[in-house]
């Protein structure tokens, strides 16, 4: 809706509002990667305040802006400081004792809260025009701030494990693997959905059942988010990441040449959902090996890379109006990814959550 609005309503050619949206996604990326420079150091609701304040003040300037290089710079502080507030909440729910469980729980509020924007972006840019998409963002990063009267001020207190030897372990290049193997899933999943209109329109489809399935598709990825919750880790992480890894498999399956409605509705749906639950688990393997709590907040980075990748690599598969390579691709993509996960989990079967082990001895002590 932001890239039509900057064409419709600024004058922006398309290549113009595609580079607004690139440099706004490198710099959330920028800001995952400072973040983690300094996440456990400084107070995280003054940096909050700062970044909800900053993030609305820009929008302001933007929905009064109406030239391309002022714009451009603009939207980049947007995406820092948008980035910093991402990067903030992915380390406090990862600070939780059951963080698969958090994760799960963050994603039916953010599917919840994209489904009022897209709604009320649709009314705005009807009657109004895009300056009021970015009131309307403005808006939200104020009302923010109410998050700040519980928000903790800092991270919670991790316990690091020792060795047989005394030695504390160091899982920094599984964390790596996991950062990589998260790059390759949002690759995947970036890349057919990208180009997933334009999969069932060449499947014969019409706009008006493509366009319902998708919204179906949204509510399917709030369910997903809810069972990812529900479940916890009272099932471990390799069984839900083995049934996502069918279940992607079965619907880019179901996907490939001609396919009917139905089809189409169980494939979208499908995917979506277990989308949300795959990201769920594999954050919650990440804050289990993250002992000191740094390394989360580059997740971040890495998926947006991994989004912004999978539609460009996609689009190099495109074979004269054949898609099929690209589901070809996600299904690479994603099955090498869950292989890694797998590696990570199996390698770590051994260590509990930093989180719990350090709630359990501050109980402990307490006794």
């Amino acid at each position: 809706m932001l890239v039509g609005g900057m064409i419709d309503d600024l004058g922006f050619t398309e290549q113009q509002a595609g580079y607004v949206a690139a440099i706004e996604g490198a710099g959330l990326v920028l800001a995952a990667l400072v973040t983690a420079l300094w996440v456990r150091k400084v107070s995280w609701t003054k940096a909050l305040a700062v970044a909800f304040i900053g993030t609305a003040l820009v929008n302001i300037v933007s929905a009064n802006l109406g030239e391309f290089l002022p714009f451009l710079l603009l939207r980049f502080l947007a995406g820092f400081s948008a980035g910093t507030i991402f990067a903030l909440t992915v380390a406090a729910l990862g600070d939780n004792k059951q963080p698969d469980r958090a994760f799960g729980i963050a994603q039916i509020v953010q599917g919840a809260m994209m489904f009022i924007a897209f709604t009320g972006g649709a009314y705005i840019l009807k009657h109004w025009a895009v300056s009021e998409l970015y009131y309307m963002l403005a808006a939200a990063s104020l009302l923010m701030l109410l998050t700040l009267v519980r928000y903790p001020s800092q991270g919670a207190q991790r316990v690091v494990p020792h060795g047989v030897a005394g030695d504390t372990p160091n899982y920094t290049r599984l964390i790596w693997v996991g950062l990589i193997a998260s790059l390759l899933f949002f690759t995947s999943i970036f890349g057919f959905w990208a180009y997933i209109e334009r999969v069932a329109r060449v499947a014969g489809l019409s706009i008006e059942t493509i366009g319902l399935a998708l919204g179906i598709s949204q509510f399917a990825a709030i369910i997903g988010a809810s069972a990812a919750a529900i479940a916890s880790d009272r099932y471990g992480r390799t069984v839900p990441l083995a049934l996502v890894l069918v279940g992607q498999m079965g619907a880019l399956w179901l996907l490939v040449g001609q396919f009917t409605p139905t089809a189409f509705y169980v494939g979208a749906g499908l995917f979506q959902a277990l989308f949300v639950v795959a990201n769920s688990y594999q954050l919650g393997v990440i804050s289990k090996i993250d002992i000191r709590g740094n390394f989360l907040v580059l997740v971040t980075g890495f998926q947006v890379l991994g989004a912004a990748l999978g539609p460009g690599i996609a689009a190099k598969l495109i074979d004269n109006g054949d898609y099929s390579r690209i589901n070809q691709m996600a299904g690479a993509f994603c099955f090498v990814s869950i292989l890694m996960f797998f590696f990570i989990i199996y390698r770590t079967r051994h260590i509990g959550s930093p989180v719990a082990e350090a709630e359990g001895a501050f109980r402990s002590s307490e006794a």
